[in-house]
Protein backbone atom coordinates (compact mmCIF):
# COMPACT_ATOMS: atom_id res chain seq x y z
CA UNK A 1 0.00 0.00 0.00
CA UNK A 2 1.45 3.60 -0.79
CA UNK A 3 -0.02 7.03 -0.62
CA UNK A 4 -0.44 8.57 -3.61
CA UNK A 5 -0.53 12.35 -4.77
CA UNK A 6 -4.12 13.47 -4.31
CA UNK A 7 -3.74 17.75 -3.41
CA UNK A 8 -5.14 18.14 -6.66
CA UNK A 9 -8.53 16.58 -4.83
CA UNK A 10 -11.18 19.59 -4.59
CA UNK A 11 -13.11 18.54 -1.34
CA UNK A 12 -11.73 15.31 -0.40
CA UNK A 13 -14.74 14.55 2.36
CA UNK A 14 -17.41 14.48 -0.33
CA UNK A 15 -15.55 12.68 -2.98
CA UNK A 16 -13.92 10.15 0.05
CA UNK A 17 -15.74 7.27 -2.27
CA UNK A 18 -14.30 7.98 -5.05
CA UNK A 19 -11.04 8.39 -3.98
CA UNK A 20 -11.13 4.71 -1.47
CA UNK A 21 -11.89 3.13 -5.09
CA UNK A 22 -8.63 4.43 -7.17
CA UNK A 23 -6.71 3.81 -3.97
CA UNK A 24 -8.11 0.20 -3.97
CA UNK A 25 -7.55 -0.33 -7.80
CA UNK A 26 -3.34 0.93 -6.75
CA UNK A 27 -2.95 -1.49 -4.23
CA UNK A 28 -4.71 -4.32 -5.93
CA UNK A 29 -2.85 -4.29 -8.82
CA UNK A 30 1.02 -3.73 -7.10
CA UNK A 31 3.35 -6.70 -8.30
CA UNK A 32 3.64 -7.05 -4.39
CA UNK A 33 0.57 -7.30 -2.65
CA UNK A 34 -0.42 -9.32 -0.10
CA UNK A 35 -2.32 -12.29 -1.24
CA UNK A 36 -5.62 -11.22 0.43
CA UNK A 37 -5.88 -7.64 -0.49
CA UNK A 38 -5.57 -8.65 -4.65
CA UNK A 39 -8.60 -9.14 -6.96
CA UNK A 40 -10.16 -12.14 -6.57
CA UNK A 41 -8.98 -14.74 -8.96
CA UNK A 42 -12.63 -15.74 -10.02
CA UNK A 43 -16.15 -13.55 -9.68
CA UNK A 44 -19.52 -14.88 -9.60
CA UNK A 45 -19.15 -14.56 -14.34
CA UNK A 46 -16.09 -16.75 -14.04
CA UNK A 47 -17.43 -19.08 -11.55
CA UNK A 48 -20.19 -20.39 -14.20
CA UNK A 49 -17.63 -20.51 -16.46
CA UNK A 50 -15.41 -22.94 -13.99
CA UNK A 51 -18.12 -24.84 -13.18
CA UNK A 52 -19.41 -25.72 -16.66
CA UNK A 53 -15.74 -26.39 -17.80
CA UNK A 54 -15.71 -29.00 -14.44
CA UNK A 55 -19.20 -30.29 -15.78
CA UNK A 56 -17.33 -31.17 -18.97
CA UNK A 57 -14.42 -32.67 -17.46
CA UNK A 58 -16.60 -34.72 -14.87
CA UNK A 59 -18.66 -36.08 -18.43
CA UNK A 60 -15.29 -36.74 -19.98
CA UNK A 61 -14.15 -39.06 -17.38
CA UNK A 62 -11.32 -36.50 -16.01
CA UNK A 63 -12.19 -35.33 -13.02
CA UNK A 64 -14.06 -37.43 -10.27
CA UNK A 65 -17.73 -35.63 -9.93
CA UNK A 66 -17.25 -34.32 -5.98
CA UNK A 67 -14.48 -31.66 -7.39
CA UNK A 68 -17.75 -29.82 -8.50
CA UNK A 69 -18.43 -29.17 -4.70
CA UNK A 70 -16.50 -26.79 -3.69
CA UNK A 71 -16.92 -24.47 -6.74
CA UNK A 72 -20.52 -24.58 -6.07
CA UNK A 73 -20.10 -23.29 -2.30
CA UNK A 74 -17.55 -20.60 -3.38
CA UNK A 75 -20.40 -19.89 -6.27
CA UNK A 76 -22.96 -19.53 -3.42
CA UNK A 77 -20.70 -17.56 -1.30
CA UNK A 78 -19.94 -14.83 -4.18
CA UNK A 79 -23.27 -14.57 -4.17
CA UNK A 80 -23.91 -13.01 -1.02
CA UNK A 81 -21.47 -10.65 -1.20
CA UNK A 82 -21.76 -9.53 -4.79
CA UNK A 83 -24.64 -6.73 -5.50
CA UNK A 84 -24.05 -6.58 -8.80
CA UNK A 85 -25.20 -10.17 -9.16
CA UNK A 86 -28.32 -9.30 -7.09
CA UNK A 87 -29.09 -6.71 -9.04
CA UNK A 88 -28.64 -8.41 -11.92
CA UNK A 89 -31.16 -11.69 -10.91
CA UNK A 90 -33.58 -9.24 -9.23
CA UNK A 91 -36.36 -10.10 -6.38
CA UNK A 92 -35.89 -14.17 -7.07
CA UNK A 93 -31.98 -14.10 -6.01
CA UNK A 94 -32.65 -16.46 -2.90
CA UNK A 95 -34.25 -19.04 -5.26
CA UNK A 96 -31.86 -19.19 -7.45
CA UNK A 97 -28.96 -19.34 -5.04
CA UNK A 98 -31.16 -22.25 -3.85
CA UNK A 99 -30.70 -24.07 -6.55
CA UNK A 100 -27.34 -24.57 -6.53
CA UNK A 101 -26.59 -27.62 -4.11
CA UNK A 102 -23.13 -28.58 -3.49
CA UNK A 103 -24.14 -31.44 -1.77
CA UNK A 104 -27.10 -32.92 -3.86
CA UNK A 105 -25.16 -32.76 -7.30
CA UNK A 106 -26.92 -33.71 -10.53
CA UNK A 107 -25.27 -33.28 -13.28
CA UNK A 108 -27.91 -31.93 -16.19
CA UNK A 109 -29.88 -30.36 -13.14
CA UNK A 110 -26.52 -28.87 -12.38
CA UNK A 111 -25.25 -27.64 -15.96
CA UNK A 112 -28.96 -25.97 -16.41
CA UNK A 113 -29.00 -23.91 -13.20
CA UNK A 114 -25.39 -22.29 -14.41
CA UNK A 115 -25.99 -22.08 -17.26
CA UNK A 116 -29.26 -20.15 -16.78
CA UNK A 117 -27.18 -17.63 -14.05
CA UNK A 118 -24.47 -17.41 -16.66
CA UNK A 119 -27.09 -15.90 -19.54
CA UNK A 120 -27.41 -13.49 -16.94
CA UNK A 121 -23.74 -12.57 -16.87
CA UNK A 122 -22.70 -13.25 -19.88
CA UNK A 123 -21.64 -10.62 -23.11
CA UNK A 124 -20.70 -8.05 -20.45
CA UNK A 125 -24.31 -7.66 -18.61
CA UNK A 126 -22.20 -8.02 -15.80
CA UNK A 127 -19.48 -5.89 -16.19
CA UNK A 128 -22.37 -2.88 -16.60
CA UNK A 129 -23.71 -3.42 -13.66
CA UNK A 130 -20.63 -3.56 -11.27
CA UNK A 131 -20.15 -0.52 -13.23
CA UNK A 132 -23.30 0.74 -12.37
CA UNK A 133 -24.40 -0.63 -9.00
CA UNK A 134 -20.98 0.43 -7.93
CA UNK A 135 -21.05 4.04 -8.88
CA UNK A 136 -23.89 3.61 -6.59
CA UNK A 137 -22.36 2.96 -3.94
CA UNK A 138 -19.39 5.70 -4.16
CA UNK A 139 -21.56 8.55 -4.18
CA UNK A 140 -22.87 6.87 -0.96
CA UNK A 141 -19.48 6.97 0.53
CA UNK A 142 -20.08 4.90 2.96
CA UNK A 143 -20.71 1.19 2.27
CA UNK A 144 -16.55 -0.14 1.80
CA UNK A 145 -16.74 -2.92 1.89
CA UNK A 146 -19.12 -3.22 -1.13
CA UNK A 147 -17.27 -0.74 -3.00
CA UNK A 148 -14.23 -2.75 -2.27
CA UNK A 149 -15.67 -6.02 -3.60
CA UNK A 150 -16.85 -4.56 -6.53
CA UNK A 151 -13.79 -2.79 -7.46
CA UNK A 152 -12.10 -6.14 -7.07
CA UNK A 153 -14.53 -7.76 -9.57
CA UNK A 154 -14.20 -4.77 -12.07
CA UNK A 155 -10.50 -5.46 -12.34
CA UNK A 156 -10.91 -9.22 -12.81
CA UNK A 157 -13.94 -8.68 -15.48
CA UNK A 158 -11.26 -6.18 -17.12
CA UNK A 159 -8.16 -8.48 -16.93
CA UNK A 160 -9.92 -11.54 -18.09
CA UNK A 161 -12.08 -9.61 -21.01
CA UNK A 162 -8.16 -8.80 -22.35
CA UNK A 163 -6.69 -5.65 -21.06
CA UNK A 164 -3.46 -5.85 -19.46
CA UNK A 165 -3.13 -5.35 -15.42
CA UNK A 166 0.28 -2.95 -16.02
CA UNK A 167 -2.15 -0.67 -18.69
CA UNK A 168 -4.89 -0.29 -15.71
CA UNK A 169 -2.81 0.89 -13.11
CA UNK A 170 -1.23 3.12 -15.47
CA UNK A 171 -4.49 4.42 -16.33
CA UNK A 172 -5.85 4.32 -12.97
CA UNK A 173 -2.67 6.51 -11.78
CA UNK A 174 -2.99 8.81 -15.19
CA UNK A 175 -6.52 9.42 -14.26
CA UNK A 176 -6.51 10.33 -10.35
CA UNK A 177 -3.27 10.88 -9.25
CA UNK A 178 -0.83 12.52 -12.03
CA UNK A 179 -1.58 16.23 -11.40
CA UNK A 180 0.12 17.16 -14.41
CA UNK A 181 -2.23 15.07 -16.19
CA UNK A 182 -5.57 15.97 -14.66
CA UNK A 183 -5.13 19.48 -12.94
CA UNK A 184 -8.64 18.75 -10.68
CA UNK A 185 -10.13 15.97 -9.52
CA UNK A 186 -13.09 17.82 -8.37
CA UNK A 187 -16.77 15.59 -8.95
CA UNK A 188 -18.15 12.08 -9.12
CA UNK A 189 -18.51 12.54 -13.15
CA UNK A 190 -14.28 11.67 -13.05
CA UNK A 191 -15.25 7.99 -12.94
CA UNK A 192 -17.89 7.93 -15.82
CA UNK A 193 -14.43 8.99 -17.71
CA UNK A 194 -12.66 6.54 -16.34
CA UNK A 195 -14.99 3.73 -16.85
CA UNK A 196 -15.09 5.54 -20.41
CA UNK A 197 -11.18 4.67 -21.25
CA UNK A 198 -12.24 0.76 -21.06
CA UNK A 199 -14.20 0.40 -24.04
CA UNK A 200 -13.05 -2.23 -25.45
CA UNK A 201 -11.61 -1.02 -28.46
CA UNK A 202 -8.90 -2.97 -30.42
CA UNK A 203 -6.35 -1.03 -31.76
CA UNK A 204 -3.32 -1.96 -33.86
CA UNK A 205 0.54 -1.93 -32.46
CA UNK A 206 3.41 -2.66 -34.19
CA UNK A 207 6.44 -4.13 -31.18
CA UNK A 208 9.73 -4.48 -32.00
CA UNK A 209 12.11 -6.42 -29.57
CA UNK A 210 15.89 -7.03 -29.55
CA UNK A 211 16.54 -10.92 -30.22
CA UNK A 212 19.68 -13.61 -30.79
CA UNK A 213 20.77 -13.17 -34.46
CA UNK A 214 19.59 -16.64 -34.58
CA UNK A 215 16.40 -15.36 -35.46
CA UNK A 216 17.78 -14.58 -38.74
CA UNK A 217 17.76 -18.44 -39.50
CA UNK A 218 14.10 -18.68 -40.10
CA UNK A 219 13.11 -14.76 -40.87
CA UNK A 220 11.67 -16.03 -44.19
CA UNK A 221 9.04 -17.92 -42.32
CA UNK A 222 8.61 -15.10 -39.80
CA UNK A 223 8.37 -12.50 -42.36
CA UNK A 224 4.48 -14.43 -43.54
CA UNK A 225 3.61 -13.62 -39.78
CA UNK A 226 3.99 -10.06 -40.05
CA UNK A 227 7.44 -10.16 -38.52
CA UNK A 228 10.51 -8.67 -39.53
CA UNK A 229 14.12 -10.17 -38.40
CA UNK A 230 16.54 -6.82 -39.29
CA UNK A 231 19.46 -4.78 -37.95
CA UNK A 232 17.73 -1.79 -38.34
CA UNK A 233 15.02 0.13 -36.81
CA UNK A 234 13.85 3.81 -37.40
CA UNK A 235 13.00 5.38 -34.16
CA UNK A 236 8.73 5.45 -33.59
CA UNK A 237 9.30 8.79 -31.57
CA UNK A 238 12.32 11.53 -30.43
CA UNK A 239 11.96 10.23 -26.52
CA UNK A 240 14.86 9.41 -25.15
CA UNK A 241 13.99 5.27 -24.53
CA UNK A 242 13.10 4.74 -27.96
CA UNK A 243 16.35 6.41 -28.86
CA UNK A 244 18.18 4.52 -26.24
CA UNK A 245 16.59 1.19 -27.52
CA UNK A 246 17.83 1.47 -30.96
CA UNK A 247 21.46 2.43 -29.99
CA UNK A 248 21.41 -0.81 -27.58
CA UNK A 249 21.40 -3.86 -30.23
CA UNK A 250 24.68 -5.59 -30.39
CA UNK A 251 26.31 -6.94 -33.49
CA UNK A 252 25.08 -10.33 -32.70
CA UNK A 253 22.06 -9.68 -32.22
CA UNK A 254 18.73 -8.59 -34.62
CA UNK A 255 15.90 -6.40 -34.32
CA UNK A 256 12.70 -8.22 -34.08
CA UNK A 257 9.29 -6.02 -35.34
CA UNK A 258 6.09 -7.45 -34.83
CA UNK A 259 3.78 -5.61 -37.29
CA UNK A 260 -0.28 -5.39 -36.96
CA UNK A 261 -0.62 -6.95 -33.97
CA UNK A 262 -4.28 -6.26 -32.66
CA UNK A 263 -4.64 -5.81 -28.94
CA UNK A 264 -6.59 -3.98 -26.28
CA UNK A 265 -3.14 -2.04 -25.10
CA UNK A 266 0.32 -1.57 -25.42
CA UNK A 267 1.36 -4.41 -22.55
CA UNK A 268 -1.37 -7.33 -24.40
CA UNK A 269 0.18 -6.20 -27.71
CA UNK A 270 3.94 -6.82 -26.31
CA UNK A 271 2.68 -10.24 -24.16
CA UNK A 272 1.05 -11.34 -27.17
CA UNK A 273 4.06 -10.87 -29.86
CA UNK A 274 6.12 -12.46 -26.86
CA UNK A 275 4.10 -15.44 -26.77
CA UNK A 276 4.06 -16.04 -30.50
CA UNK A 277 7.94 -15.76 -30.15
CA UNK A 278 8.33 -18.06 -27.43
CA UNK A 279 6.01 -20.79 -29.37
CA UNK A 280 8.58 -20.11 -32.38
CA UNK A 281 11.90 -20.17 -30.38
CA UNK A 282 10.20 -23.85 -28.72
CA UNK A 283 9.62 -25.60 -31.78
CA UNK A 284 13.75 -24.30 -33.03
CA UNK A 285 14.76 -25.69 -29.89
CA UNK A 286 13.15 -29.33 -30.56
CA UNK A 287 14.92 -29.70 -33.44
CA UNK A 288 18.28 -27.71 -32.79
CA UNK A 289 19.23 -28.82 -28.90
CA UNK A 290 22.27 -26.40 -28.33
CA UNK A 291 20.42 -22.83 -28.84
CA UNK A 292 18.03 -21.34 -28.11
CA UNK A 293 16.83 -17.91 -29.99
CA UNK A 294 16.26 -15.53 -26.71
CA UNK A 295 14.88 -12.33 -27.02
CA UNK A 296 15.77 -9.31 -24.47
CA UNK A 297 13.02 -7.72 -21.83
CA UNK A 298 12.75 -4.54 -23.03
CA UNK A 299 10.88 -4.01 -26.15
CA UNK A 300 9.26 -0.46 -27.82
CA UNK A 301 5.34 -0.35 -28.97
CA UNK A 302 3.81 2.08 -31.13
CA UNK A 303 0.16 2.51 -31.71
CA UNK A 304 0.12 2.25 -35.37
CA UNK A 305 -2.98 5.12 -35.66
CA UNK A 306 -1.71 7.97 -33.66
CA UNK A 307 2.02 6.48 -33.18
CA UNK A 308 1.58 6.46 -29.20
CA UNK A 309 4.64 5.06 -28.12
CA UNK A 310 5.55 3.21 -24.97
CA UNK A 311 8.83 1.18 -24.40
CA UNK A 312 8.03 -1.62 -21.87
CA UNK A 313 10.00 -3.47 -19.30
CA UNK A 314 9.19 -7.13 -19.91
CA UNK A 315 6.77 -7.20 -16.78
CA UNK A 316 7.79 -9.28 -13.64
CA UNK A 317 6.58 -12.56 -14.15
CA UNK A 318 3.74 -13.89 -11.92
CA UNK A 319 6.04 -16.38 -10.91
CA UNK A 320 8.69 -13.86 -9.56
CA UNK A 321 5.99 -11.89 -7.64
CA UNK A 322 6.94 -12.94 -4.12
CA UNK A 323 7.42 -10.58 -0.73
CA UNK A 324 9.61 -13.19 0.12
CA UNK A 325 12.43 -12.22 -2.08
CA UNK A 326 15.32 -11.45 -0.23
CA UNK A 327 18.70 -8.99 -1.46
CA UNK A 328 21.73 -11.50 -2.57
CA UNK A 329 23.31 -10.59 0.56
CA UNK A 330 20.93 -11.20 2.64
CA UNK A 331 19.84 -14.22 0.99
CA UNK A 332 23.70 -15.77 1.16
CA UNK A 333 23.84 -15.24 4.32
CA UNK A 334 20.30 -17.22 4.50
CA UNK A 335 21.54 -20.18 2.47
CA UNK A 336 24.83 -20.77 5.15
CA UNK A 337 22.25 -21.24 8.28
CA UNK A 338 20.14 -23.73 6.29
CA UNK A 339 23.42 -25.45 5.09
CA UNK A 340 24.59 -25.30 8.89
CA UNK A 341 21.41 -26.06 10.76
CA UNK A 342 18.99 -28.13 8.06
CA UNK A 343 19.91 -31.29 9.40
CA UNK A 344 17.30 -33.80 8.41
CA UNK A 345 16.79 -37.80 7.63
CA UNK A 346 18.30 -38.91 4.15
CA UNK A 347 14.70 -39.65 2.63
CA UNK A 348 13.64 -36.27 4.16
CA UNK A 349 17.05 -34.37 2.85
CA UNK A 350 16.13 -35.57 -0.44
CA UNK A 351 12.70 -34.14 -0.59
CA UNK A 352 13.35 -31.32 0.12
CA UNK A 353 16.28 -30.97 -2.21
CA UNK A 354 14.25 -32.34 -5.10
CA UNK A 355 11.88 -29.20 -3.60
CA UNK A 356 14.18 -26.78 -4.00
CA UNK A 357 15.11 -27.99 -7.83
CA UNK A 358 11.65 -27.97 -8.54
CA UNK A 359 11.02 -24.46 -7.25
CA UNK A 360 14.24 -23.33 -9.36
CA UNK A 361 12.91 -24.61 -12.44
CA UNK A 362 9.18 -22.92 -11.60
CA UNK A 363 10.99 -19.69 -11.40
CA UNK A 364 13.31 -20.24 -15.17
CA UNK A 365 10.39 -21.39 -17.09
CA UNK A 366 8.94 -19.34 -19.36
CA UNK A 367 5.73 -21.41 -19.65
CA UNK A 368 2.88 -20.48 -17.13
CA UNK A 369 1.97 -24.33 -17.65
CA UNK A 370 5.55 -25.11 -16.73
CA UNK A 371 5.75 -22.88 -13.76
CA UNK A 372 2.12 -24.02 -12.22
CA UNK A 373 3.05 -27.66 -12.95
CA UNK A 374 6.94 -27.42 -11.06
CA UNK A 375 5.43 -25.52 -8.50
CA UNK A 376 2.63 -28.44 -7.95
CA UNK A 377 5.38 -30.83 -7.88
CA UNK A 378 7.54 -28.96 -5.01
CA UNK A 379 4.80 -28.76 -3.01
CA UNK A 380 3.86 -32.56 -3.60
CA UNK A 381 7.56 -33.67 -2.83
CA UNK A 382 7.23 -32.30 0.35
CA UNK A 383 3.97 -33.52 1.79
CA UNK A 384 3.48 -37.25 -0.11
CA UNK A 385 0.26 -39.16 -0.56
CA UNK A 386 0.04 -41.21 2.58
CA UNK A 387 -0.41 -44.80 1.52
CA UNK A 388 -2.67 -45.34 5.06
CA UNK A 389 -5.38 -43.09 3.99
CA UNK A 390 -8.14 -43.77 1.86
CA UNK A 391 -8.47 -39.89 1.00
CA UNK A 392 -7.67 -38.22 -2.11
CA UNK A 393 -4.81 -36.71 -2.97
CA UNK A 394 -5.64 -33.17 -2.72
CA UNK A 395 -7.84 -33.85 0.40
CA UNK A 396 -4.78 -35.44 2.09
CA UNK A 397 -2.07 -32.34 0.64
CA UNK A 398 -4.66 -29.39 1.74
CA UNK A 399 -5.17 -31.19 5.41
CA UNK A 400 -1.79 -30.96 5.55
CA UNK A 401 -0.70 -27.63 3.91
CA UNK A 402 -3.18 -25.33 5.30
CA UNK A 403 -2.17 -25.00 8.70
CA UNK A 404 1.33 -23.78 7.44
CA UNK A 405 -0.94 -21.11 5.91
CA UNK A 406 -2.92 -20.74 8.76
CA UNK A 407 -0.55 -20.31 11.90
CA UNK A 408 1.10 -16.92 10.40
CA UNK A 409 -2.51 -15.41 8.99
CA UNK A 410 -3.63 -13.00 11.97
CA UNK A 411 0.10 -12.06 12.42
CA UNK A 412 0.69 -11.84 8.37
CA UNK A 413 -2.14 -8.70 8.81
CA UNK A 414 -0.73 -7.02 11.12
CA UNK A 415 2.67 -7.04 10.24
CA UNK A 416 1.08 -5.34 6.53
CA UNK A 417 -0.54 -2.80 8.51
CA UNK A 418 2.73 -1.66 10.78
CA UNK A 419 4.68 -1.63 7.90
CA UNK A 420 1.85 0.43 5.75
CA UNK A 421 1.64 3.00 9.25
CA UNK A 422 5.04 3.25 8.65
CA UNK A 423 5.41 4.14 5.00
CA UNK A 424 2.55 6.80 5.52
CA UNK A 425 4.08 8.71 8.82
CA UNK A 426 6.55 7.41 10.61
CA UNK A 427 7.29 9.87 13.47
CA UNK A 428 3.78 10.06 13.79
CA UNK A 429 3.13 6.28 14.27
CA UNK A 430 6.15 6.02 16.74
CA UNK A 431 4.51 8.28 18.87
CA UNK A 432 1.20 6.77 19.17
CA UNK A 433 2.61 3.34 20.06
CA UNK A 434 3.81 5.03 22.95
CA UNK A 435 0.30 5.90 24.39
CA UNK A 436 -1.20 2.30 23.65
CA UNK A 437 -2.60 0.55 25.96
CA UNK A 438 -1.08 -3.18 25.21
CA UNK A 439 0.92 -4.57 28.53
CA UNK A 440 4.63 -3.72 29.49
CA UNK A 441 6.57 -5.92 27.84
CA UNK A 442 4.88 -5.58 24.00
CA UNK A 443 6.82 -4.93 21.19
CA UNK A 444 6.11 -2.49 17.84
CA UNK A 445 3.50 -6.28 16.11
CA UNK A 446 2.01 -6.42 19.81
CA UNK A 447 1.20 -2.72 19.82
CA UNK A 448 0.00 -2.74 16.72
CA UNK A 449 -3.03 -5.85 17.62
CA UNK A 450 -3.60 -3.95 20.75
CA UNK A 451 -4.41 -0.51 19.40
CA UNK A 452 -6.28 -1.96 16.04
CA UNK A 453 -8.63 -4.47 18.39
CA UNK A 454 -8.96 -3.53 21.99
CA UNK A 455 -11.93 -1.20 23.38
CA UNK A 456 -9.26 0.55 25.52
CA UNK A 457 -7.57 1.93 22.59
CA UNK A 458 -10.76 3.55 21.15
CA UNK A 459 -10.00 6.72 21.66
CA UNK A 460 -6.37 6.34 19.85
CA UNK A 461 -7.90 4.74 16.72
CA UNK A 462 -10.46 7.74 16.15
CA UNK A 463 -7.87 10.23 16.55
CA UNK A 464 -5.46 8.29 13.96
CA UNK A 465 -8.93 8.10 11.96
CA UNK A 466 -8.88 11.86 11.77
CA UNK A 467 -5.77 12.13 10.70
CA UNK A 468 -6.17 9.42 7.63
CA UNK A 469 -9.05 11.99 6.14
CA UNK A 470 -6.97 11.74 2.96
CA UNK A 471 -6.29 8.13 3.11
CA UNK A 472 -9.83 6.45 2.92
CA UNK A 473 -8.29 3.01 2.46
CA UNK A 474 -5.42 2.80 5.34
CA UNK A 475 -8.86 4.18 7.06
CA UNK A 476 -10.45 1.42 6.00
CA UNK A 477 -8.03 -1.20 6.46
CA UNK A 478 -7.72 -0.67 10.05
CA UNK A 479 -11.64 -0.40 10.47
CA UNK A 480 -12.01 -3.79 8.60
CA UNK A 481 -9.32 -5.35 10.62
CA UNK A 482 -10.52 -4.24 13.94
CA UNK A 483 -14.33 -5.52 12.92
CA UNK A 484 -12.58 -8.57 11.73
CA UNK A 485 -10.00 -9.33 14.64
CA UNK A 486 -12.20 -7.96 17.98
CA UNK A 487 -13.58 -10.38 19.91
CA UNK A 488 -11.79 -14.04 20.12
CA UNK A 489 -15.55 -15.11 18.64
CA UNK A 490 -14.42 -13.24 15.90
CA UNK A 491 -10.66 -14.58 15.88
CA UNK A 492 -12.50 -18.06 15.77
CA UNK A 493 -14.70 -17.35 12.79
CA UNK A 494 -11.73 -15.06 10.91
CA UNK A 495 -9.60 -18.38 10.81
CA UNK A 496 -12.45 -20.47 9.95
CA UNK A 497 -13.48 -18.58 7.03
CA UNK A 498 -9.79 -18.63 5.85
CA UNK A 499 -9.39 -22.23 5.97
CA UNK A 500 -12.49 -22.61 3.94
CA UNK A 501 -11.50 -20.26 1.08
CA UNK A 502 -7.75 -21.78 0.93
CA UNK A 503 -9.66 -25.01 0.75
CA UNK A 504 -11.71 -24.03 -2.56
CA UNK A 505 -8.39 -22.32 -3.84
CA UNK A 506 -6.25 -25.32 -3.66
CA UNK A 507 -8.77 -27.03 -5.54
CA UNK A 508 -8.66 -24.44 -8.16
CA UNK A 509 -5.10 -24.68 -8.11
CA UNK A 510 -5.42 -28.73 -8.65
CA UNK A 511 -7.77 -28.72 -10.63
CA UNK A 512 -5.86 -26.31 -13.19
CA UNK A 513 -2.89 -28.65 -12.87
CA UNK A 514 -5.34 -31.39 -13.78
CA UNK A 515 -6.56 -29.73 -16.53
CA UNK A 516 -2.89 -28.72 -17.71
CA UNK A 517 -1.71 -32.56 -17.81
CA UNK A 518 -4.89 -34.02 -19.91
CA UNK A 519 -5.89 -31.00 -22.15
CA UNK A 520 -2.49 -28.77 -22.26
CA UNK A 521 -4.43 -26.11 -22.07
CA UNK A 522 -5.80 -23.43 -19.01
CA UNK A 523 -7.93 -20.83 -17.59
CA UNK A 524 -7.25 -16.95 -18.39
CA UNK A 525 -6.91 -17.00 -14.33
CA UNK A 526 -3.47 -18.65 -14.08
CA UNK A 527 -1.36 -16.27 -13.65
CA UNK A 528 -3.05 -15.58 -10.45
CA UNK A 529 -2.70 -19.34 -9.30
CA UNK A 530 0.81 -19.43 -9.70
CA UNK A 531 1.19 -16.09 -7.57
CA UNK A 532 -0.63 -17.80 -5.02
CA UNK A 533 0.83 -21.36 -5.31
CA UNK A 534 4.67 -19.61 -5.12
CA UNK A 535 3.41 -17.91 -2.14
CA UNK A 536 1.95 -21.42 -0.71
CA UNK A 537 5.16 -23.35 -1.26
CA UNK A 538 7.64 -20.26 0.23
CA UNK A 539 5.86 -20.25 3.44
CA UNK A 540 6.19 -24.22 3.79
CA UNK A 541 9.56 -24.15 3.07
CA UNK A 542 10.25 -21.20 4.99
CA UNK A 543 8.52 -22.92 8.07
CA UNK A 544 10.46 -26.29 7.32
CA UNK A 545 13.94 -24.41 7.44
CA UNK A 546 12.62 -22.24 10.84
CA UNK A 547 11.75 -25.00 12.62
CA UNK A 548 14.13 -27.60 11.64
CA UNK A 549 16.50 -24.82 12.82
CA UNK A 550 15.20 -24.29 15.96
CA UNK A 551 13.92 -28.06 17.00
CA UNK A 552 15.01 -31.83 17.61
CA UNK A 553 13.44 -32.18 14.09
CA UNK A 554 15.08 -34.47 11.96
CA UNK A 555 11.78 -35.83 9.51
CA UNK A 556 9.59 -33.33 7.16
CA UNK A 557 6.34 -35.33 8.71
CA UNK A 558 8.00 -34.18 11.91
CA UNK A 559 7.56 -30.50 10.76
CA UNK A 560 4.04 -31.07 9.41
CA UNK A 561 3.26 -32.48 13.13
CA UNK A 562 4.68 -29.05 14.54
CA UNK A 563 2.87 -26.96 12.42
CA UNK A 564 -1.02 -28.89 13.36
CA UNK A 565 0.68 -29.00 16.68
CA UNK A 566 1.08 -25.06 16.94
CA UNK A 567 -2.31 -24.46 15.37
CA UNK A 568 -4.39 -26.72 17.67
CA UNK A 569 -2.78 -24.95 20.72
CA UNK A 570 -3.90 -21.74 19.23
CA UNK A 571 -7.35 -22.73 18.84
CA UNK A 572 -7.35 -24.34 22.10
CA UNK A 573 -6.00 -20.59 23.77
CA UNK A 574 -9.35 -19.52 21.65
CA UNK A 575 -11.88 -21.69 23.12
CA UNK A 576 -10.70 -20.76 26.65
CA UNK A 577 -11.48 -16.90 25.56
CA UNK A 578 -14.60 -17.34 23.48
CA UNK A 579 -17.49 -15.78 25.38
CA UNK A 580 -14.95 -13.22 26.53
CA UNK A 581 -14.29 -9.65 25.08
CA UNK A 582 -11.07 -9.19 24.06
CA UNK A 583 -8.77 -7.53 26.60
CA UNK A 584 -5.04 -6.70 27.60
CA UNK A 585 -5.06 -9.86 29.64
CA UNK A 586 -6.08 -12.33 27.22
CA UNK A 587 -5.43 -10.54 23.51
CA UNK A 588 -2.31 -11.94 23.03
CA UNK A 589 -3.17 -15.47 23.62
CA UNK A 590 -6.52 -14.79 21.50
CA UNK A 591 -4.75 -12.78 18.37
CA UNK A 592 -0.80 -14.90 18.39
CA UNK A 593 -1.28 -17.51 20.06
CA UNK A 594 1.68 -16.02 22.59
CA UNK A 595 0.95 -17.01 26.36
Amino acid sequence: MRKLNSSHWENVEELEGLLFFAQVIDEMLFDYTLDSYKPLALNCRLLCVECLSTIEEVRNGFMPKKNLQSIIEELRWSLDKDWAAKELLGKKFDFYKLQLKPNDIKLNELENTISFLYNHFNDKKYLEQIKITLKSYIENKKEKSKIKYLTGSLLTELINYGYHPHHIDYQNYQHFFNSSKKSKIDNIDNLNEFFSIFNFESSEYTVVFIGSILFKEFKKTLNGYNIVVTKTYNCFSKIKEDIDFEKSRLDLESFIICSKVKDLDHHSAMESSEKFLGQVTNLFNFFHHKQKPEIKDKCVVSRNSDNYVVVIDKPIKSVLKTKNDEYPDVAAQSVEKVLETLELRRESTYRFSRSIDLHSAALTASALENQILDLWAALETLIPKSIESNQDRIVQLSEKLIPFLQINYIEKQFKELLSNLKNWNKEYLESLLNEVKCGITANDLEKIAALITLSDNKNLRLELYKELKDYPLLKNRIYSIHQLLNSPKNIKKALKNHEIKLNWHLRRIYRTRSLIVHSGSYPTYTPILIEHLHNYLDILISKVVELVGEMSIDTLEQVILEVKIILDYHNDLLEKHISEDLTLENYKESLLGIE
